[in-house]
């Protein structure tokens, strides 16, 4: 009868564990909110290439603003 029980309560553990990690939602989304801020994305930001080098790069591209996100730069339309 223990024995039952213990096994139900890791099949069960590891049911909710494979569930959890199939359904990440973050991972999903973020892309999707991030190309619908931004229009084109491309190096990746670092701590002597921040935010205000990008922005720069981006206006001399002839976008409007640009920034770091998700550790890339992206310039907006």
């Amino acid at each position: 009868m223990k024995m039952n029980i213990t096994k139900s309560y890791v099949i069960l553990f590891l049911v909710v564990v494979m569930t959890n990690s199939l359904s990440n939602s973050e991972v999903l989304v973020s892309p999707v909110i991030e190309t619908a801020q931004n229009d084109v994305c491309f190096v990746p930001c670092t701590s002597r290439y921040g935010h205000y080098e990008c922005a720069f790069d981006c206006m001399h591209k002839r976008y409007k603003d640009g920034g770091c996100v998700h550790g890339r730069c992206c310039c907006k339309t």
